[in-house]
């Protein structure tokens, strides 16, 4: 609101301490009275920025996945305890069978043995009926011969029946010899075989105890190279998933701040274009608002100050962007008609 003669003739004796106090006063009011207006351009500027297309979202986990897919394995090492009754187990399986062949053999062996003894025993009794029956018939003929001859009773007879009985005595003697010698044989072949199969088994314990300290020795050497394995394996996926992890953070941080970027040079160039050539369409139409509003806000305060308050306004400049200059220089423009007008 324009001052009147008598405001312009006090204002000469006025300081100017007195003067600048109260332009902040009134720059003060003005923008507190500014706050009736935030509420339209606040509106207006949410239905212009509504309008616009939504910025496409970006899926960095599909650009920047951030898993790089590599998993350390598990691997559930056997305990010593384990170990040593599995080998044990399969040690006393081993042997077992080994005993079982081993004493199959033997067994084998002594039986034939024991056959063969049976076989010596029947023989030595079928000789023995051979020579029984040898010598009877031996024994009736010279009977038979004597009496043919009338000596039955004489010493001749005598003496030749008597032959006949040592001889067989002689040939039993000689049969059960032969057949004591085998079965000597035969036994002494046994005790053999005996004697081998308890060596074989004192020589069976200690292959199959060397054999399960080697076995043992072998499955723990099987299971920590299988643990150093798995822990070098797990280590580098480690070490590859930190370092993709780190890269990535830089990636994205780098991608973030080139489409920043980018997108500071686009809104720059934009606003270099519409402060050549102005706004266009809706984004036209709805500033165009913005400035009206303003435009009648300001015009209402006095010319003097409102120039000083829209540059003192926190919001105006971010509200009507490039139509902010048209306004300030139609304030500015006011103020300087305003400033000319000659005292009577």
């Amino acid at each position: 609101m324009a001052k009147d003669l008598w405001d312009e003739i006090k204002d000469l004796f006025k300081t100017d301490s007195q003067r600048d106090e109260e332009r902040r006063k009134e720059v003060g009011d003005a923008l507190e009275k500014e706050k009736s207006i935030l509420e339209q351009l606040a509106a207006l500027d949410k239905e212009y920025k509504d309008s616009l297309p939504k910025e496409e979202e970006v899926d960095l986990e599909k650009l920047f996945p951030s898993e790089l897919g590599l998993k350390e394995l598990t691997y559930d090492a056997e305990s010593n305890d384990s170990i040593e009754a599995r080998a044990s187990q399969e040690n006393e399986y081993g042997k077992m069978q080994a005993l079982n062949a081993l004493n199959e053999k033997y067994a084998s062996q002594t039986s034939a043995l024991n056959d063969s003894k049976r076989q010596a025993g029947q023989t030595l009794h079928d000789s023995y009926r051979q020579l029984e029956k040898l010598y009877d018939d031996l024994r009736k003929r010279t009977e038979n011969d004597v009496l043919k001859r009338g000596l039955a009773r004489s010493s001749i007879a005598t003496s030749q029946l008597s032959d006949l009985d040592v001889a067989k005595l002689a040939g039993a003697a000689e049969l059960q010899k032969s057949y004591g010698a085998t079965v000597n044989d035969i036994n002494g072949r046994i005790n053999e075989l005996e004697a081998g199969r308890d060596i074989a088994l004192q020589e069976l314990d200690l292959k199959y105890a060397t054999e399960l300290t080697q076995r043992i020795e072998e499955l723990k050497a099987e299971r920590d190279k299988t643990v150093l394995e798995y822990e070098k394996y797990n280590a580098n996926v480690r070490k590859q998933n930190e370092e993709y992890a780190r890269k990535r953070e830089s990636d994205v941080e780098e991608y973030l701040k080139t489409r920043e970027e980018n997108k500071r040079k686009a809104e720059e160039e934009q606003a270099e274009l519409e402060k050549k050539y102005g706004y266009t369409g809706d984004k036209h139409d709805n500033y165009a608002k913005r400035y009206d509003i303003a435009y009648e806000f300001y015009s209402s305060l006095s010319p003097e100050i409102a120039a000083e308050a829209l540059a003192a306004s926190p919001n105006m400049k971010y509200y009507l962007g490039a139509y902010y200059d048209k306004l300030m220089k139609a304030l500015e423009n006011a103020a300087s008609h305003s400033s000319k007008k000659i005292i009577y």
